[in-house]
């Protein structure tokens, strides 16, 4: 991303905060991260912030930021998505809509994506009584494997946990010295 040492420096340690403020282990971020630069290099912006929030949540969610990027993509597959959401309904018996989803993909917004996914899985309680081909359509509608979704239905309660977390702005998590610093090396991109 053309940042400075000092700058990189400065994000990887906002991270850091972030992330131990969610009960996240931050190294486990970090390398998500790290091993993700193809999906932060296709959904960045505002310097990176949004991503960093993203692989917080991800892992809240228990799966990490490249699942999160191939949702992503997968849902801006308007064609592909649409058939696999109305297959989804069909075996369901309900309306599933990633319409928002699909809008927050194209945006960039994968930490919102992440929200609306969780929202359209719908309980765990309403999962576990999902018969193996619906928790297939479901699982296939948003892109990931039935594994990952059982991951993000179980931990969905952390995920809005998180929500309320990083509603919170840095400055409010790092303090004001830290947050001068941000907005400095925000200038300067």
């Amino acid at each position: 991303q053309g940042l400075t040492a000092k700058q990189s420096s400065d994000l990887i340690k906002q991270t850091q905060s972030l992330a131990v403020a969610n009960n996240v282990a931050p190294d486990k971020v970090l390398k998500d991260i790290a091993d993700s630069t193809e999906a932060f290099a296709k959904f960045s912006k505002d310097g990176g912030e949004n991503i960093l929030r993203a692989a917080i949540q991800a892992r809240k969610l228990g799966i990490n930021l490249d699942a999160v990027a191939k949702t992503a993509e997968g849902l801006l597959n308007f064609n592909d998505s649409l058939n696999k959401e109305i297959e989804a309904s069909i075996l369901l018996g309900r309306t599933v809509n990633l319409q928002k989803a699909r809008e927050l993909s194209l945006a960039n917004d994968i930490e919102g994506l992440q929200k609306e996914i969780v929202k359209q899985v719908g309980t765990e309680a309403e999962f576990n009584k999902l018969m193996l081909p619906q928790r297939q359509a479901l699982a296939k509608s948003i892109g990931v494997s039935v594994g990952d979704l059982a991951k993000m239905v179980a931990n969905q309660d952390k995920a809005n946990m998180l929500a309320g977390e990083t509603a919170k702005s840095f400055a409010d998590i790092i303090g004001k010295d830290a947050m001068s610093e941000l907005t400095a090396t925000m200038n300067e991109l």
